[in-house]
């Protein structure tokens, strides 16, 4: 009895939401029962797989990328800017063409959604000026 109250409250519950988020529960209910299958070995190695290609950057590459930027010149980093807004720009165009087409995923128009805030964000701040290097000493401050 427990269980068929269980049962139609999940269904009820799954009526009310939108299909793309049965869809991607329903995904992610697939993706755990086919971990469980897995060997030990082969989760470690699926894990590892994952990261590689969905994790960040390691620290040092992340570093690495940082330390570039820092020393990159003020020419450079337009340019840089420049180059990142038109892939930005690009993707979007693709992704648009895609809803237009009707032919988007869910996970797709999520893309959509958040490249472009992030224009947004590109277009509200303009050029990026160059920061002042800070210097930080024990030395009193001088009025």
């Amino acid at each position: 009895m427990c269980a068929v109250f269980v049962a139609c409250l999940v269904m009820a519950v799954a009526a009310g939401e939108p299909a793309e988020k049965r869809s991607d529960r329903e995904e992610s209910e697939k993706r755990k029962e086919e971990w469980k299958k897995l060997s030990p070995e082969e989760r470690e190695a699926k894990g590892k797989e994952w990261r590689k290609t969905n994790a960040a950057p390691a620290r040092e590459e992340w570093e690495k990328r940082r330390e570039q930027s820092r020393n990159m010149s003020p020419e450079e980093r337009v340019a840089k800017r420049k180059e990142i807004k038109g892939r930005l720009e690009k993707r979007i165009a693709e992704l648009r063409a895609r809803q237009v087409n009707a032919t988007i995923t869910a996970q797709e128009s999520r893309e959509l959604e958040r490249r472009e805030q992030i224009l947004e964000r590109f277009e509200a701040e303009g050029p990026v000026a160059p920061r002042a290097k800070s210097v930080l000493t024990n030395a009193p401050v001088k009025n």
